[in-house]
C-alpha cells in the first residue's frame, strides 16, 4: 500500500535537511543551463542586429556583444557557485530560510552582472551607433530602466552610469533581504535558546 501512496515518504524525506539543499542545488544548476542556453540564443539573434548597423556603428555592435557574452558569463558562473553553496548548507534547525537566504543573493547577483554588462556594453553601444543602437537594445531584455538620456554622447554615459548605479542599488536591495531573513532566523534561534 506504500508504494501506492508514496506522498507520505516524499514529504519526509523532503523534509530532511540534505535532501531539501541537494535538490535546491540541482535544480539551480539546471535552470542555470536552461538560462545559458536561452541567453546564447539571445546573443546569437542580436548579431543579425548588430550587422544591419551602419558600417561607422558596427564596432560598437561587436563591444556590446562582447559585454553581454561576459555578462551571460557572471551571471551563470554566479548560480553554480551559489548552487554549491547551497548543498554545503549546514544548519541544525531551519532548512528553507538558509537556502532562501543564499538563493536572495544570487537572484540579485544575476541581475547586477547582467544590468552592469548592458549598462557598459549599451553605453558604448550608444556612443559608437547612436539611434542604431538604441534598436539593438530593445531587442534585449529589459534589464535596466530608459533614462531617455538620447543618443548622444551625453545620452550613452547617462546610460552607462544610470545602469552600474540601478545594479549595484539591486544587489544591495537583495543583499538587505538576504541577510534580513538571516537575523530574523538568529533572533528565532536565540529565543528558542534563552
Amino acid at each position: 500500500m506504500d508504494k501506492v501512496f508514496f506522498m507520505k515518504p516524499f514529504i519526509e524525506n523532503f523534509n530532511k535537511k540534505d535532501v531539501f539543499t541537494k535538490t535546491f542545488a540541482i535544480i539551480l544548476r539546471v535552470l542555470a543551463i536552461i538560462s545559458i542556453v536561452a541567453a546564447f540564443v539571445i546573443w546569437v539573434l542580436l548579431w543579425k542586429v548588430v550587422f544591419e548597423i551602419p558600417s561607422a556603428g558596427i564596432a560598437g555592435g561587436v563591444i556590446f556583444q562582447i559585454f553581454f557574452l561576459v555578462g551571460i558569463y557572471m551571471a551563470s558562473h554566479a548560480a553554480f557557485l551559489r548552487a554549491q553553496d547551497i548543498s554545503k548548507l549546514k544548519t541544525k534547525e531551519y532548512i528553507v530560510v538558509p537556502a532562501a537566504t543564499v538563493f536572495l543573493k544570487l537572484l540579485g547577483e544575476i541581475y547586477a552582472s547582467l544590468t552592469a554588462a548592458v549598462a557598459l556594453g549599451g553605453g558604448i553601444l550608444i556612443w559608437f551607433a547612436g539611434g542604431y543602437g538604441l534598436q539593438l537594445l530593445e531587442e534585449v531584455p529589459q534589464f535596466i530602466p530608459q533614462y531617455g538620456g538620447g543618443t548622444t554622447f551625453l545620452g550613452g554615459l547617462v546610460f552607462l552610469i544610470g545602469g552600474l548605479a540601478f545594479a549595484f542599488f539591486t544587489l544591495v536591495a537583495f543583499y538587505f533581504a538576504s541577510e534580513f531573513f538571516k537575523m530574523v532566523m538568529d533572533i528565532a534561534l536565540n529565543t528558542k535558546k534563552g
